[in-house]
Order: structure tokens, then C-alpha cells, then sequence
């Protein structure tokens, strides 16, 4: 594993542990399923996995390009989730404000734990679709 991948779930162990994971439901045993989660989940997620990318980009945490690659599906996931219920079609601008004030009050490591987390819930979920239309 690369040392950013190490980095990211070791973020996302301690996140989960303390409580602190914006998708999480389960504490220690990890983020709910994706169809478990609420909106305002989904909301947390999308802020996280966009500031994720953010602090990575300006390489305040180490790059890990599978996860990053990962990111842009998950992204659009938890984006849906929160805003298609509501009759909205694009919530990018508040994403945009709270991952602001999220850089500014989070640990960048914390982030990453969290959005690491809700990637993989993400993933999970698109796997589980297209096993379900095969």
C-alpha cells in the first residue's frame, strides 16, 4: 500500500474511532451502506471527498492516485443522494462553502479519513448495482 493509501485509512481508523466521521454509523465498525445514509450524510460526504481532493492537490496530504481516480464516482454519488431527493439538480455551490469551512476547522488527515470512507461506501454501492443488472 502506498504511503498516502496508509495515510488516508489510518486518518479514517481514527476518525471513525472518535466519532468524528461525517458518515459514519457504526463507530468503530465503520460508514453505514450508502442506502442508509441520510441526506445531510450524503451532504458530509460530498464536502469531505471535495476537500479531500482539494488538500491533495495542493499537496497538504500525500497523493494517492487510486483513491483520487476513485473520488470523482463517489463524489457524484453522495451529490445525488442529498440533492435529487430534494428536486434540486446540482448542490455544487454549497458544496463549494462548506468544504471552505471544513479546510478551516478540520485536521487535513481527518479528512481524508472521512472521505476515504465514504468512497469506499460509495463504491460499494456501484458494485453492488452492477452486480444486480448483471
Amino acid at each position: 500500500m502506498r504511503a498516502g493509501g496508509l495515510l488516508a485509512r489510518l486518518g479514517l481508523l481514527a476518525a471513525a474511532s472518535s466519532g468524528m466521521a461525517a458518515c459514519s454509523g457504526g463507530g468503530a465498525s465503520g460508514p453505514k451502506p450508502f442506502n442508509a445514509m441520510s441526506g445531510e450524510e450524503h451532504l458530509a460526504c460530498a464536502v469531505d471527498i471535495s476537500a479531500y481532493t482539494y488538500l491533495t492537490a495542493a499537496k497538504t496530504i500525500p497523493e494517492d492516485r487510486d483513491m483520487l481516480n476513485k473520488s470523482v464516482l463517489a463524489l457524484a454519488w453522495h451529490h445525488n443522494a442529498y440533492a435529487l431527493p430534494q428536486g434540486e439538480k446540482e448542490q455544487y455551490d454549497l458544496i463549494n462553502k462548506k468544504r471552505l469551512e471544513l479546510i478551516g476547522r478540520d485536521a487535513a488527515e481527518a479528512i481524508a479519513g472521512r472521505a476515504v470512507g465514504c468512497i469506499e461506501v460509495a463504491l460499494a454501492k456501484h458494485e453492488a448495482d452492477q452486480k444486480r443488472r448483471r
